[in-house]
């Protein structure tokens, strides 16, 4: 079987006050806009592939599902989705240096240690709830033991 390189291109949060979920994410995070028209905001994460960069993409609630005209919009309208929290990874020293702008913007964070990675996190919320997470590799936080137990699994 062939895999090919891949990486996370975007991922669109549907909100009902666009220009709030945007300004969190430009301000908070950190992100830059990279493209507005009408009520969508693409905010830049990352360089990637070239013509493509890593984006967190906004769209009003009311836009509906878009994508190829046979696609089964349904699914994706009717709350079916499961998005648990999504995870920005970030340099050790720029972890420490948000957490300290986050405790400066008076928002609320949890820290945890994931030490069958060897990662270190903070959980917070965005304005519409959604669960956010910043985290770090830290070599001192690796249970190497653990490590290997759940990386030598297989899917049966």
């Amino acid at each position: 079987m062939i895999h090919s390189k891949k990486r996370l291109g975007e991922l669109v949060l549907r909100t009902s006050n666009v220009d709030v979920l945007a300004e969190f994410y430009i301000n908070v995070i950190g992100l830059e806009l990279y493209a507005s028209f009408g009520d969508n905001r693409f905010l830049k994460v990352a360089d990637d592939f070239e013509g493509h960069p890593q984006l967190l993409a906004i769209f009003d609630n009311t836009k509906s599902y878009s994508g190829p005209k046979n696609i089964e919009k349904g699914i994706s309208e009717n709350g079916k989705g499961t998005l648990h929290h999504f995870a920005f990874t970030l340099e050790r020293d720029d972890f420490e240096l948000e957490k300290i702008k986050l405790k400066e913007l008076g928002i609320e964070f949890k820290s945890a240690v994931y030490e069958v990675f060897g990662w270190n996190s903070i959980h917070f919320h965005d304005p519409d709830g959604n669960s956010v997470e910043f985290v770090c590799y830290d070599p001192k936080s690796l249970h190497i033991e653990k490590n290997k137990m759940v990386r030598q699994k297989t899917i049966k």
